[in-house]
């Protein structure tokens, strides 16, 4: 079995932990199918992601572009944030939705 390392690097807690490997897939394949303009592809891998496992960062930050509703795409970025409160891409995109409301 390969494994997958996932990477924390927030502020004095550098670690990296196996992240499983189907986790993997589909955080990757979502992160490609928004950058490819498919949000409900996207929308429906990230969900499998943080439904497995709700502490990958990466996943909501991910998912914050995929969803439409400021409400889901707010809840997305302060789950990011309350994983890694040093997360500029999160806290750039709080004050995106807090200036355009």
């Amino acid at each position: 079995m390969v494994e997958i390392w996932e990477m924390d690097a927030s502020p004095g807690n550098v670690r990296c932990f196996p992240m499983n490997e189907q986790i993997a897939e589909w955080l990757y394949d979502g992160a490609v199918a928004l950058q490819q303009g498919d949000r409900e592809l996207a929308r429906d891998l990230l969900m499998r992601v943080v439904e497995a496992d709700e502490t990958v960062e990466e996943a909501w930050l991910w998912l914050s572009g995929a969803v439409e509703d400021e409400a889901d795409q707010r809840t997305a970025l302060e789950n990011v944030l309350a994983l890694n409160p040093a997360n500029e891409a999160a806290k750039r995109g709080l004050a995106w939705l807090d200036a355009n409301a």
